[in-house]
């Protein structure tokens, strides 16, 4: 059963969702952007920038890091929108469980830089990671939403191209279909309290796509071909409209890869970022720490 704060959680957003259409809206305000600027005083961590050919890249490293790990984040917000100010409580819950080092790419967004800006910008991280002897293995590819649908984009490049793959990889809320054809974009449109179908998701979509085929497998990876993955856990809520693309992906892969699907009753999108604070979600925590144990498990035994 859904937990109380859960349930707060759940009608907060259903309302916001119903008096202003969009959430994308809240996430893309100044005023929310500017106020949201607390994670930079996180003290049990050093955070840190640099410019890696003209892209922020964002470093959290916790006090309590033992390890030569690093969590490599790609975050959602449809292509459009989001960063830091609105996962940085994520990022850190699973840094500090971890104990590892988080990269998060600030890569640039749709309309301005459409398909395939975020992937390019997103594999540059990965490959400088490595080409400056960060082993692989000790490299896990996590992402949430539109980041879901990035960290796939990149395993497939990596396939194409030989080049060694991270120990594993999370996808939290993936969106895997810009065609919008799964079953739960009707079938749950009046039970999700974050996300729904009309002008703001078709907007989002046409944004990012910039023209291109929306069954592109770099955009939609429900479409990809089927390929030997390294270990990938996928969250997703029941209650969301993106339901199905996590369905449909883990039955597409999962047959010949060690994928687990972890499905959580009554949450919705991307619940994992509602983990820090008065009123965090339980279940939000329960979650990222079992993300958090399936990372550690597949790094490199010391």
């Amino acid at each position: 059963m859904i937990s109380v704060r859960g349930k707060i959680w759940f009608l907060l957003l259903a309302l916001i969702r119903r008096r202003i259409g969009s959430l994308l809206k809240v996430t893309k305000s100044k005023k929310i952007r500017a106020a949201s600027q607390r994670w930079k005083n996180n003290n049990k961590f050093k955070i840190s920038e640099k410019i890696l050919n003209t892209l922020k890249v964002l470093e959290f490293e916790p006090h309590n890091s033992n390890n030569d790990n690093i969590i490599l984040y790609l975050h959602g917000g449809g292509y459009v929108t989001c960063g830091p100010e609105t996962h940085a409580s994520l990022v850190t819950q699973l840094s500090e469980f971890t104990k590892s080092k988080v990269i998060f790419p600030d890569y640039r967004l749709a309309p301005k830089d459409p398909f395939p800006a975020a992937i390019d910008d997103c594999l540059m991280v990965y490959k400088d990671l490595v080409s400056n002897g960060v082993n692989s293995k000790n490299i896990s590819l996590v992402g949430d939403s539109a980041g879901g649908g990035l960290v796939m984009a990149l395993l497939q490049i990596l396939h194409k191209e030989n080049f060694d793959f991270p120990s594993s990889a999370v996808l939290i809320s993936p969106w895997t279909d810009l065609t919008l054809s799964g079953d739960s974009m009707a079938s749950r449109v009046d039970r999700d309290p974050m996300l729904m179908p009309g002008k703001d998701m078709d907007y989002v979509v046409r944004s990012y796509l910039n023209g291109e085929d929306p069954k592109n497998p770099l955009i939609s990876s429900i479409f990809c071909e089927n390929f030997k993955l390294p270990p990938v856990q996928i969250h997703v809520g029941t209650e969301e409209i993106l339901f199905d693309d996590s369905l449909r992906l883990f039955d597409k892969l999962s047959n010949n890869n060690n994928i687990k699907l972890e499905i959580w009753e009554g949450m919705f999108h991307v619940f994992n970022i509602f983990c820090k604070g008065l009123l965090a979600i339980p279940e939000a925590k329960r979650a990222n720490l079992q993300i958090a144990n399936f990372i550690v498990e597949n790094y490199p035994r010391k």
